[in-house]
């Protein structure tokens, strides 16, 4: 007994206690084909305090409404509402339509829950009243099989309040509010142009949304003048290389003088719309086909892949096992001929490794893993691993520890099947050391198979399979030319492999630490400069308040990002750049997986770090090269 007393005692407290402001108001009506809820953020309306509203309109059971332009057949949906005196309501926005095929006819509207943002705009408001009424007519043309048009009255009765204490919306109404937004479409960041020509619609875009177009399956401009566009014709997309993009759309009436509509653009993980309201310019023309233009760009970024793979073979933890290598195969006691078919199994090596790391990308990629190049050194097992690799060859390099061939004694086709065994594994031993870093011209390449599909992916890392082998291979194949640079064998070459084990062993040290932020949390360290955590919505929030940003997208496991963070990034020349522009700094710290910077660095087409991003105070992004100078950076940011 005593214990049912002191829940009640609680609810009642709870009851009278409660501020009332925190409990979720709403009005509904409903047909047996659409539901309407009407939801205010606040429970009480306060003299000269705006109070922000929300339609929700949810079609059941199959049955869909229109959008403001409903295509080819149908009715728009429509709200008005009606208010007591000196009272206004404006639309802040509403949901993005869907596009849909109806037996030959393109619809534009929803078969889910749609919603409608008002705000309500008080002035002399009498609060003595003790309540308002505020009335909302919500219209529809609901069709399935059949369509019927359908009217609902939503009354909404609000009480008022005199005091203006502070209020917070309730989770309920926060919670839609935020549906309501992800429903909505974005505001296009950049220009937009349009011009008729004859029968034709030109739409003109500078997008600060860089690789978005590219990554897209189908794009789409529904205007919301009804009856202008050929809504089942197929825009033809064009760009220039230089952020710009065009889209041809056909027309059935060229009278457009105002135009306003949404830009859908899907893509297999996602769809995004953007409000355009672009500004009239005679004279604008279309650009090239964006199939047309990726078809000369493919074999551009072929040659990229091509000369990253041969800038890699210059890693600090790649050269001094490949020098040594070729030393030993030039300098070997085994033939030319056997040289040669030893260089070919490690090219092979390499290809089929290269191969192999493409296949995991796309497999995971396509089970929704935000990846990209270096994916396995977020591993601490794999890192760990290659940590006992590094040390052993550090030790071999040392002559302390030597690993003996069992078929060392053998001759004939059993011995030599060893040797291209090796040369097959030490390919596919390179490649995978090669994984941390990102060579000039690499990351383009690669981050331009984001957006394309299997058969494009394959050949970009073929190309740079070939461009990594070939400086081995070039070698076994006229070994004559690098004899003549080299001394004849003798004791210089055990002083050289010495000297070469201390970059390899640095790599070990450098691997235990990435391996020590892999299973421990970062440390904040102290520094003259703050570098902030990257998130996009503050880098967002930053540039809208006009700052000038400067993102760091970077690894621990890589030494690329690592060297320009010691030789530009953590200089006193850097510190005095950031603070003469007033430039606020994010780091995007990639060493383990982060789906957020995954999709950060998909926007500028890559999938691979160091990225450096520099926005001027109001102005598009600018890419700064992979590998950063002092001169550099001050010439981007001046």
């Amino acid at each position: 007994m005593r214990k049912f007393l002191n829940i009640l005692c609680l609810l009642l407290i709870e009851a009278l206690f409660l501020p009332k402001q925190s409990l979720a108001l709403s009005a509904k009506a409903q047909t047996d084909k659409v539901k309407v809820e009407v939801l205010p953020a606040f429970s009480q309306l306060q003299k000269n305090a705006p109070l922000d509203i929300l339609v929700k309109v949810t079609p059941l059971q199959g049955w869909h409404i229109y959008w403001d332009n409903p295509g080819d057949a149908g009715l728009a949906t429509q709200i008005s509402w009606k208010l007591p005196k000196d009272m206004k309501i404006q639309e802040l926005g509403h949901s993005a339509p869907k596009k849909y095929d109806a037996d030959g006819l393109v619809l534009y509207g929803y078969g889910e829950s749609a919603y409608w943002k008002y705000r309500l705009i008080t002035t002399a408001l009498d609060t003595d009243l003790g309540e308002l009424l505020l009335q909302a007519k919500v219209s529809w043309l609901a069709c399935r099989e059949e369509c019927v048009p359908e009217t609902v009255l939503v009354d909404l009765v609000i009480p008022l309040q005199n005091n203006r204490d502070e209020r917070h919306p309730s989770q309920f109404w926060q919670d839609e509010a935020l549906k309501a937004e992800n429903t909505f479409p974005l505001k296009w960041k950049g220009k937009s142009f349009f011009d008729v020509q004859g029968s034709k619609l030109i739409l003109n875009l500078e997008s600060q949304h860089k690789g978005l177009f590219n990554q897209a399956e189908n794009v789409w401009f529904i205007p919301v003048q009804r009856d202008k566009i050929d809504n089942i014709a197929i825009p033809q997309l064009g760009q220039d290389g230089q952020g710009n993009y065009s889209l041809e759309i056909p027309l059935i009436d060229s009278s457009l003088e105002l135009l306003s509509g949404v830009l859908l653009i899907e893509n297999t993980h996602q769809k995004r719309a953007f409000e355009l309201n672009p500004i009239y310019q005679s004279g604008l023309k279309s650009l090239p086909d964006i199939g047309e233009s990726g078809e000369e760009s493919f074999l551009w970024v072929l040659i990229m892949a091509f000369v990253g793979g041969i800038v890699l073979n210059f890693m600090p933890c790649i050269f001094p096992i490949l020098s040594i290598k070729a030393i030993a195969l030039v300098q070997g006691a085994y033939n030319q001929r056997r040289a040669r078919i030893e260089a070919i199994f490690y090219v092979l090596g390499v290809v089929v490794c290269f191969v192999i790391m493409a296949s995991l990308l796309i497999l995971l990629r396509l089970q929704g893993e935000h990846i990209g190049w270096g994916f396995q050194l977020q591993s601490p097992v794999f890192v760990a691993c290659m940590i006992v690799v590094f040390f052993i060859v550090f030790l071999m390099l040392l002559d302390i520890v030597n690993l003996k061939n069992p078929f060392a004694n053998k001759v004939g086709r059993i011995s030599f099947a060893k040797q291209k065994l090796n040369a097959f594994f030490t390919g596919l031993f390179a490649v995978l050391i090669a994984s941390p870093c990102t060579a000039p011209f690499m990351g383009i390449a690669i981050g331009y198979t984001l957006a394309k599909p299997i058969y494009v992916y394959y050949p970009i890392f073929v190309a740079l399979s070939l461009g990594y082998a070939l400086p081995f291979a070039l070698i076994a194949f006229f070994p004559r030319v690098l004899l003549r640079i080299l001394p004849k064998p003798g004791k210089w070459m055990s002083v050289l492999k010495k000297i070469f084990a201390i970059p390899v062993l640095l790599t070990c040290l450098w691997l235990a630490w990435v391996l020590w932020h892999l299973t421990n949390s970062p440390q904040v360290a102290e520094n003259e400069l703050i570098w902030q955590d990257y998130h996009a919505q503050k880098v967002s929030d930053a540039l809208q308040n006009g700052n000038a940003v400067f993102i760091d997208f970077t690894a621990k496991w890589c030494i690329t990002c690592l060297a320009n963070e010691k030789m530009v990034l953590e200089t006193k020349d850097f510190a005095e750049l950031v603070k003469k522009h007033n430039i606020l700094l994010f780091k995007a710290d990639w060493t383990s997986k982060s789906p957020e910077i995954a999709d950060a660095l998909a926007q500028f087409e890559r999938n691979s770090v160091p990225l450096y991003v520099y926005y001027p105070a109001g102005k598009n992004y600018v890419l700064l090269p992979q590998l950063l100078t002092s001169g550099i950076v001050k010439e981007v940011i001046k």
